[in-house]
């Protein structure tokens, strides 16, 4: 810091002011910004633990029937927001020759599609997206069981034929398991224990409580049966609930658990899954009570699955959170798409990460800004098809270079043509992605047109100029920052930090101040000087 070499080969001494200049830039830009961050935090009560990175799931019901030309109607639950998920992008397909409505009550949303002359082969798909939060709930351990409930939960204290509460085997089960007396949480604790402990069998169709009982094992419903029996033979009222476990990929399978009306709040109980007073971030109520999750006409070969997919999004408080200093609010106001957002807060990070690798590491790359652009365009495909894409690119570029050489075209016209290259490309990779059901890759033609026609010239340029062991140790020096950037700059976590307090940023722009001044050995030339070092550190 205490001077620069000159052309000469002496020792200029840096003045006194250039110094006072660079510390107090320096300190502006770090000071300032924790400065306002401590007043977010400290006087408008700013949390980040409310706006981190939730998992939102989208799931799509696809059914398939054979109308046979003829009548055909099918109904089947759907789910509705609540305490601990929220239902959002709801879409049903269109489908010819059928009508679609939708159906709620106090517990329950329904969706019928009926129509005349469907025929085969018809599918049907209802899509919707699920942000959902676990829950546990804590039960007092004195809590006593009420002498009276109101009138609405008196359905949830009597039997049924598959919940046999009034038999002499449930009876005296309950007598056996001690759950006929004591404060609710005993009860509670003992039907559980007793219901947790059978065996997981995978019957089909429907199981009652007492065939569940009498086997000693059951699948999901004879277990949630068993205990709903249970709990309303000890004067608890209880219910059960059909959804699904969300998970990603493709089934069929829905489960079952039971919740119970303790302390003016239904409390979830998975006696399959071990869940005790608690419910999992992954499950999706679809209904309550003892359901059939479709009812549809005869005779139509129906057939259904559920496709799920997740991601990770924005919490919803962050949308409210940060007030007038909320970027992403802002966004949302002017309509336009997150992604742009994350892109444009995360470019000068991706550049400090380049500035990083060049400055400090030695890393050779094609710019500055380069694999920071290409890292913003790799989101779409993901990484590593990301990087098949550039190579692809870079290698048709470069052989179309190589042949338009005898043509001795003007710069600016060979550069039109190699950006036609590039589009080509671009499609036909897409085109043969597609035919090969590698859906990442054929998302290649969502890159930027003009970033991977600077990567491939800029290729093509060190090939000609340096050789092709430069322009391939530049390219793989590329392509390693290239990843440094991707997964900084598609940290969720980062994003939403930036958003809500983008003055962040200043202490990106303090690092880069500081890099600026860089004078000592880069990581790569402690190899290349290692001899010199030596006779140093020996003298």
């Amino acid at each position: 810091m205490g001077g620069i070499k000159t052309t000469s080969g002496r020792i200029r001494r840096r003045p006194a002011n250039e110094d006072i200049a660079y510390w107090a830039t320096l300190g502006v830009l770090l000071v300032a910004p924790t400065l306002l961050i401590a007043y977010k935090v400290l006087v408008n009560d700013y949390s980040l633990a409310k706006i981190l990175p939730r998992r939102e799931y989208s799931v799509t019901l696809a059914m398939s029937l054979d109308g046979h030309n003829g009548r055909a109607r099918v109904k089947t639950f759907i789910p509705r927001s609540d305490e601990v998920q929220q239902i959002t992008e709801t879409r049903s397909s269109d489908v010819s020759n059928m009508q679609v409505r939708v159906e709620s009550d106090q517990t329950n949303r329904v969706s019928i599609w009926t129509g005349g002359s469907v025929p085969d082969e018809t599918t049907i798909e209802y899509s919707f997206d699920v942000l959902s939060t676990g829950r546990q709930y804590r039960i007092a351990p004195e809590l006593q069981v009420p002498e009276h409930y109101s009138p609405s939960l008196a359905s949830y204290l009597v039997g049924s034929e598959a919940v046999q509460v009034d038999s002499e085997e449930i009876l005296a089960t309950l007598s056996e398991i001690g759950a006929d007396q004591g404060p609710i949480l005993q009860r509670l604790q003992a039907i559980y224990e007793l219901t947790s402990s059978f065996p997981i069998r995978p019957f089909k169709g429907t199981t009652d409580a007492l065939t569940a009982l009498r086997l000693g094992e059951a699948s999901c419903n004879g277990k949630s049966r068993l205990f709903v029996a249970l709990a309303r033979a000890a004067g608890i009222p209880a219910r059960l609930v059909g959804g699904l476990i969300m998970t990603s990929g493709s089934k069929r399978v829905t489960h079952q658990w039971v919740e119970a009306y303790v302390g003016g709040h239904w409390v979830p109980f998975g006696p399959t899954n071990d869940h005790f007073a608690e419910v999992p971030e992954n499950y999706l109520v679809l209904y309550r009570g003892d359901e059939s999750l479709f009812a549809h006409s005869s005779d139509i070969n129906f057939d259904y699955r559920y496709r799920i997919s997740t991601k990770m999004v924005p919490a919803p408080e962050a949308r409210t959170a940060f007030g007038q200093f909320n970027i992403w609010a802002l966004f949302e106001r002017l309509q336009m798409p997150f992604g742009l957002l994350q892109t444009i807060l995360m470019l000068p990070v991706g550049a400090l990460i380049v500035v990083f690798f060049r400055n400090v590491i030695g890393m050779p790359t094609y710019g500055t800004f380069l694999p920071a652009l290409i890292a913003a365009a790799a989101k779409g495909t993901g990484l590593g098809w990301g990087m098949l894409s550039v190579l692809l690119i870079i290698a048709a570029v470069s052989m179309a270079r190589w042949l338009m050489q005898r043509l001795r075209l003007l710069h600016s016209p060979t550069l039109a043509i190699l950006l036609t290259v590039v589009v080509v490309t671009m499609l036909l990779s897409s085109l043969a992605a597609e035919r090969l059901g590698l859906g990442e890759l054929a998302r290649v033609s969502f890159y930027p047109i003009a970033v991977m026609a600077i990567a491939a010239e800029r290729f093509y340029l060190s090939l000609a100029e340096k050789g092709i062991h430069d322009a391939i140790v530049n390219l793989a020096g590329t392509l390693i920052v290239v990843a440094a950037c991707f997964v900084v700059m598609n940290s969720l976590a980062l994003q939403i930090l930036v958003s809500g307090f983008p003055e962040v940023l200043a202490y990106v722009l303090a690092a880069n101040v500081y890099l600026g001044r860089w004078v000592g050995l880069r990581v790569f030339e402690y190899r290349r000087f290692r001899s010199l070092l030596r006779a140093e550190a020996s003298e």
